[in-house]
This record gives structure tokens, sequence and C-alpha cells, in this order.
């Protein structure tokens, strides 16, 4: 296998992953692009330089579909943003220890947001009806559990 053809398998694994988390694979592309070149890149660099590696044009590496990519990594703080509208933005790809902390930051703060509105459906759910009651406090409690433990990860990453 060539270089080009290895490369393009890194990015097309790394996007499958993101899809198989319910993200579009061009985020993982991205990325990808971003570990494997690093730099600061805009918007339009990042779309020409997939559009280079993946060269079949069944791939979305148009800018708008690079734009939406980097709104999702740049949500979950994968990556750094610099500039303006005015001047422009460039990309880069966050050092790995803000990675891996804003990222467990995202899942706290979606398993907290998922806790409170199961709260809430509980103290509207009928207490007659324990199916729904045992389901809901079921959730509840796994997601603190699951919370628990990626706030004890955290913490002894930052410590």
């Amino acid at each position: 296998m060539t270089t080009s053809e290895l490369r393009k398998e890194f990015l097309m694994t790394i996007g499958k992953t993101y899809a198989q988390y319910g993200y579009p694979e061009y985020c993982g592309w991205v990325e990808g692009l971003l570990m494997l070149e690093p730099g600061e890149w805009t918007q339009q660099g990042i779309s020409n330089r997939l559009g280079e590696i993946l060269t079949s044009s069944t791939y979305p590496t148009s800018v708008p579909s690079i734009n939406r990519a980097l709104k999702v990594l740049d949500s979950y703080g994968l990556v750094e943003k610099r500039g303006s509208r005015k001047t422009g933005y460039r990309y880069s790809l966050a050092s790995s220890k803000n990675l891996i902390n804003s990222m467990l930051e995202q899942f706290i703060l979606m398993g907290n947001d998922f806790i409170m509105r199961m709260e809430d459906l509980a103290s509207r759910a009928p207490k007659k009806d324990s199916e729904l009651q045992r389901a809901i406090r079921m959730q509840i409690e796994t997601n603190r559990t699951w919370n628990d433990a990626l706030e004890m990860i955290l913490e002894r990453l930052e410590g």
C-alpha cells in the first residue's frame, strides 16, 4: 500500500469511529488531518487537503461540510480556533491534555442534563406506574455512576 492509501485508511477509520458515536464521518476526517499534518489551517485549506486525500467525489469535503465539522469539534474543545470573522479563522488540534479533559467535561455535562430530564420526568410520572418509575430510577442511578466515574478520571488527570 502506498502512503496516500494508508493516510486515506487512517482518516476513514477515524471517520467510521465518529459515525459509531453518532457524529458525521467528516468530523473524524478533520481531526485526523489535523493530527497527520499539524499546523494552522483555514476551512478552505482543510477542504482542499481532504479532497486530495479522499479523492472520490462521494466524500463530503466541501467548505460547508468542513465548517459543520469544525463547529462540532470546537464545541468539544478538540480544535483551537484563532482569528476573527474579518481576518478569517485558522484551526489547529487542541493539545491532547485539553482534548481529553474537554471530552470528559462534555460527557459529564451531557450526563447531568440527561439526569435532570429524567428527574423532571420522574416528578411527572404517575406513582402507580411502578415500571416507569423503576426504569427512570435505573437510568438516573446508572448515569450518576457513570458521571462519578468520569469525574474521578478527570480529577486524576488534573491532579
